[in-house]
C-alpha cells in the first residue's frame, strides 16, 4: 500500500516549486524575530480556533499574527470509503491542524485539518504499540486469512489472533461489523503496515476479570456463567475469567441416566460454588444445590394416603417408577397397578405417561416412596364369589394367548385364565388353533383364587362332553380303528372319531424291541388297534397294539423249553460270546465258557459269522426278552444221544462212550 505520508510530502513540493530557497530562509528569519508570538515551520502540528466561517472554509487563529486558512473540504487520508471530507465547524470550535505552508509576502498561512489527524493517529497507536496499551477498531471486513479492521487506518488480525480457541474462517462473519479491543503486534508507519491480536486483548481482559472473580469468591455464592466445554464427567462453566467444574452429579436432582443432556455448550446458567481451593484455584460448581433437596422438604408437600400426579419414568419387570417432582421418584409395584393379575407392567403403563397415584408409604430413612395405582379404583374383588359364583356362566373377552391357554377379561379389575386342558374335550396342541385374540365367548367359572385374585374357566365345560356315553361307543378289547394323530417318544396319540382321542402307549406297540414310534408309525397312517382300558372320569382311552399280534416269545417257550436242542446261525461275535439266531428275529446269546469244552481265549478262534452251530437252551428270559445258549453242553447232549441211539440199534449189552466215540467223531464230522 502507498504510504500516503510520501503523498502528502510530494504535493507539498510542487506548491512550493514557485518560492526560492532564499525566500524561504527569509521567511523563516522573520518568523523568527518577532516578538510576542510562537514560532511556527512547515510541518509543524498546532492548536487553532476558529474565528470565521465563510463558502470556502475557515480562518483559524493559530497565535501568530496572521489567521491561517483551513479549507471546506480536503482530500480524506483516513479508511472511511470516501475520497473527501467536508468540515463542519463553528466560531471557537479548537482543532488541531497541520502548518502546510507560511506565505509571509502574501500574508498567507495554508492549514489542514485531515493531516493534523492523521499524523496524531500514527503517533498514538506507535505510542500505544510501545506502551502495550490496547486500541478500539471496527472490523470492516474478512478473508481467508483473518480481519480487516478500521483504526482509522486498515490493519489485519491475522486468523490465530482472533479467538482464544482455534476457529475457522467460516467463524469469522460474525465479527464483520463489531468494534473490538486489540493488541498491536506490529507497526510500520512507512509501509503503513499495522498487524493486531484481539486474542491477546481477550487474555488481557480475562485474567483481570480472573483475578476479581478470584478475590471475591466465595463458597456459597450465586454467579451467572457460561458452559464452555462439555466432558464425559460433567461441564465447565466459565464464571468471570476462570473456569469451574459443574460434576454431572451436582445438574439436577432428577434420578436420569444422563443429566448431561440438560446442558449444552453456550448456554448461559447461574451456579452456586460449592467447593474452592484457592491454592489450585479449583472451583466446584452446582445448579442442583440452588434449589433444596427435595427430600429434606418432603413432609413440607406429601403425605401418606395423598393423591399426586406423576410421571412413568421407567418401567421394570417387578413394577414402575413414577417421578413425583424433581429428583423425587416413587416405586410404583405390579401387584399395585391392578385389582386383576397383572402379568407385566406395560400391559398397563408405558414411558412418560403422566398418572394420578396414591402415596402408600414413606421412609424418608430410605429414601423410599411407595405408590398405589389401584388404590384410585373399587376393589371388584371384595364381591367376587356373589358376582362370579363358581359353576356360573361367564362372559370373557381373550387378551392373550400363549402356551398354557389364554388370559381372559371379564370384567375391568378381573381377569381369568383358560388353562389349555380345558379349552375342548380333545387334546389342543396349540392354543392359537381355537382361540383367537379378542374373541368374547361364554366361559365357566370353575375356580377362584382370592389370594392371586385369579378366576379359572373353563371352554370346554361349556360344550356337550362327548365323554359322558364313551362306554355306548367303545368298550375294552374292542378292536377299533384310528389315524395316527401325534407321535411322541412316550407312545402315539390316535384319532378314533371326530371327538375322541385314544392313546397308544410305547410299550403297547410292539412286541419288539424298539428305539421310537417312528419305527413303526407316521402321522396320518390308518391303523387296527385294541381298547385295553376306558377311564371316563380323567376322559382316556388306553390302546394296544401288540395284544392284537401273536407274542413271539410265548411261541418260543411253547416250542422250545430248556435243555431243547436247537440249531441256528451265528449272527454276530463278541468279546463275551457269540450270538444265534433261531429264527422269527429271535436271537440267543452263546457266552465265551459255552462255546467250547476247551479253554479259548475268544469267539472268533472257534467261530466265524454265518457258521451253522448246534446249540441247548440253558434259560429263557421272557420278561427281559433273553435266550441264554450253550454250544459246549449241546455236544454232550448230542454225544449222550448217540450213544443211546447207537444201543439201540445194536440190540446188545450196554456199551462204553470209548468205544463208540470214534463213530460220534467222525458223524460230526458229516
Amino acid at each position: 500500500m502507498e504510504n500516503k505520508n510520501d503523498v502528502i510530502e510530494e504535493k507539498q513540493e510542487k506548491q512550493d516549486t514557485n518560492e526560492t530557497q532564499d525566500q524561504a530562509q527569509m521567511n523563516d528569519l522573520m518568523n523568527d524575530s518577532l516578538d510576542g508570538f510562537k514560532k511556527i515551520r512547515r510541518g509543524e502540528i498546532t492548536k487553532g480556533k476558529v474565528v470565521k466561517v465563510d463558502d470556502e472554509g475557515y480562518l483559524v487563529d493559530i497565535n501568530y499574527k496572521m489567521e491561517g486558512f483551513l479549507p471546506a473540504t480536503e482530500e480524506s487520508l483516513f479508511t472511511t470509503g470516501q475520497d473527501k471530507v467536508n468540515h463542519s465547524l463553528e466560531i471557537d470550535d479548537e482543532i488541531d491542524v497541520y502548518i502546510i505552508k507560511v506565505d509571509e509576502k502574501n500574508s498567507q498561512i495554508h492549514l489542514s485539518r485531515e493531516r493534523a489527524r492523521y499524523i496524531i493517529l500514527w503517533d498514538q497507536l506507535i505510542n500505544a504499540h510501545k506502551s502495550k496499551k490496547q486500541v478500539q477498531g471496527e472490523v470492516v471486513e474478512k478473508n481467508s486469512n483473518g480481519l480487516i479492521v478500521d483504526l482509522g487506518v486498515k490493519a489485519f488480525v491475522p486468523l490465530s489472533h482472533v479467538e482464544q480457541q482455534f476457529i475457522e474462517e467460516k467463524d469469522l462473519d460474525k465479527y464483520v461489523g463489531k468494534k473490538l479491543s486489540f493488541h498491536i503486534l506490529k507497526i510500520d508507519k512507512n509501509r503503513n503496515n499495522i498487524v493486531l491480536s484481539h486474542r491477546l486483548a481477550l487474555e488481557k481482559e480475562r485474567e483481570a476479570l480472573k483475578q476479581k472473580t478470584l478475590s471475591n469468591l466465595e463458597v456459597g455464592q450465586t454467579l451467572d456463567g457460561k458452559v464452555v466445554n462439555i466432558t464425559n464427567f460433567g461441564a465447565f462453566v466459565d464464571i468471570g475469567g476462570i473456569e469451574g467444574l459443574l460434576h454431572l452429579s451436582e445438574i439436577t436432582w432428577k434420578d436420569m441416566k444422563d443429566p448431561l443432556k440438560l446442558i449444552q455448550k453456550g448456554d448461559e446458567i447461574k451456579v452456586k460454588v460449592i467447593d474452592f481451593e484457592k491454592e489450585k484455584k479449583k472451583i466446584s460448581l452446582s445448579i442442583k444445590q440452588l434449589t433444596p433437596n427435595p427430600w429434606d422438604v418432603l413432609d413440607e408437600k406429601f403425605s401418606v394416603g395423598d393423591e399426586v400426579d406423576g410421571k412413568v419414568l421407567s418401567i421394570k419387570n417387578f413394577g414402575a417408577f413414577i417421578e413425583l417432582e424433581d429428583g423425587l421418584n416413587g416405586l410404583l409395584h405390579i401387584s399395585d397397578m391392578s385389582w386383576a393379575y397383572t402379568r407385566e407392567p406395560q400391559d398397563i403403563l408405558s414411558e412418560n405417561e403422566e398418572i394420578k397415584v396414591r402415596i402408600l408409604d414413606i421412609d424418608k430413612e430410605k429414601r423410599k416412596i411407595s405408590l398405589g395405582l389401584k388404590q384410585l379404583m373399587d376393589d371388584p374383588w371384595k364381591t367376587i364369589e356373589e358376582k362370579y359364583a363358581v359353576g356360573s356362566i361367564v362372559e370373557g373377552k381373550i387378551t392373550q394367548i400363549n402356551s398354557y391357554g389364554a388370559n381372559v377379561e371379564i370384567d375391568p379389575g378381573v381377569t381369568g385364565i383358560i388353562h389349555l386342558s380345558e379349552i375342548d374335550w380333545k387334546y389342543i396342541e396349540k392354543p392359537s388353533s381355537v382361540l383367537k385374540k379378542y374373541a368374547v365367548m361364554p366361559l365357566k367359572v370353575i375356580k377362584i383364587d382370592n389370594k392371586d385374585r385369579i378366576i379359572f374357566l373353563s371352554r370346554k365345560q361349556t360344550l356337550p362332553n362327548p365323554w359322558e356315553d364313551i362306554t355306548s361307543k367303545y368298550k375294552v378289547n374292542d378292536k377299533v380303528k384310528g389315524t395316527i394323530l401325534r407321535i411322541k417318544n412316550f407312545g402315539v396319540f390316535v384319532a378314533l372319531d371326530e371327538e375322541i382321542e385314544g392313546f397308544l402307549p410305547f410299550s403297547e406297540i410292539s412286541w419288539e424291541d424298539l428305539k421310537h414310534p417312528s419305527q413303526v408309525f407316521a402321522k396320518g397312517d390308518e391303523v387296527e388297534l385294541k381298547i385295553i382300558e376306558i377311564d371316563k372320569e380323567k376322559s382316556q382311552l388306553t390302546l394296544s397294539r401288540k395284544r392284537l399280534i401273536p407274542n413271539p416269545w410265548s411261541e418260543i417257550r411253547r416250542k422250545y423249553g430248556v435243555g431243547s436242542l436247537i440249531e441256528g446261525k451265528v449272527v454276530n461275535i463278541t468279546d463275551f460270546g457269540a450270538f444265534v439266531n433261531l429264527g422269527e428275529n429271535i436271537d440267543g446269546l452263546v457266552p465265551l465258557a459255552e462255546i467250547s469244552n476247551r479253554r479259548i481265549e475268544n469267539a472268533e478262534s472257534v467261530l466265524s459269522v454265518g457258521d451253522t452251530v448246534q446249540t441247548l437252551i440253558t434259560k429263557i428270559d421272557e420278561k427281559r426278552k433273553k435266550i441264554s445258549l450253550s454250544i459246549r453242553r449241546a455236544e454232550k447232549e448230542e454225544q449222550k444221544q448217540l450213544v443211546k441211539d447207537y444201543n439201540k440199534e445194536q440190540d446188545s449189552d450196554r456199551i462204553l462212550l470209548k468205544d463208540v466215540f470214534g463213530d460220534i467223531l467222525n458223524f460230526k464230522k458229516k
